[in-house]
């Protein structure tokens, strides 16, 4: 696809908004906060991809989470080129690839150590018929619905803000929240370095549709490896 990176797209931002700065770090430090209390609660979550209300509360939820990010990228005069919404070139989608597999690698590395994967206990250990068509919305929206709203808010308006102070502090800054924002102490080196390495790509490629592409690639490869292990009756990990 054309591009519209400019050599200027990790230089320090020329038009800064400190309430899009501030509400954007108030959004996230309330994100961390219900991701941890959320994480700290009894019951376990085993058979979430079976429960409909997964589904139900992931779309209010990332929905909110898409119109509150439009509303802050509003102070910008032009949300969609501010939030990233731009054409790019092909190459950024496999760099972002790259990114993805970097991610797992050091995530399978990781997981004896850190139980990242354990932590999140999220996947059922077998597959259930009955419960095929809720799944199926479930994995819609943990492929596709979440994914688009936090690059909207992560890379999207969060890179955005902190490029004021330059590439480099807006690439850390977003990639930390990032990784503390999913609320599992075992899963935030991969998903800092996840959320570091998109949101260069977003950076350089003055789009936010590699790092989209990439996020959905991601939880979509989850999804397949436990259908995969249900196929071959392999424990789930």
């Amino acid at each position: 696809m054309p591009t519209t990176s400019s050599p200027t797209s990790s230089r320090r931002s020329r038009r800064h908004s400190p309430t899009a700065l501030g509400l954007w770090i108030a959004l996230s430090a309330l994100l961390i906060a219900v991701a941890f209390w959320s994480a700290g609660q009894e019951g376990g979550t085993e058979d979430a991809l079976y429960d409909a209300d997964l589904a139900v509360g992931g779309l209010f939820f990332y929905g909110l989470m898409a119109l509150i990010t439009f509303g802050i990228a509003l102070v910008y005069g032009r949300p969609l080129r501010a939030l990233g919404f731009r054409r790019f070139r092909l190459r950024w989608v496999w760099i972002s690839f790259g990114i993805v597999v970097l991610t797992i690698i050091v995530a399978r590395a990781l997981e004896p150590v850190l139980h990242g994967g354990e932590e999140q206990g999220f996947a059922p250990e077998s597959w259930q018929p009955e419960h095929a068509a809720v799944f199926a919305v479930n994995s819609v929206v943990l492929i596709l619905v979440g994914p688009f709203a936090e690059e909207l808010f992560f890379r999207g308006l969060g890179v955005r803000v902190w490029a004021v102070f330059g590439g480099l502090v807006a690439i850390l800054a977003t990639g930390v929240v990032f990784g503390l924002v999913h609320g599992v102490l075992g899963a935030i080196p991969p998903l800092v370095l996840f959320g570091v390495g998109l949101a260069w790509v977003r950076l350089r490629s003055a789009s936010v549709w590699p790092p989209f592409i990439a996020h959905a690639t991601y939880n979509g490869l989850g999804i397949l490896l436990l259908v995969i292990a249900w196929a071959t009756d392999t424990p789930v990990s």
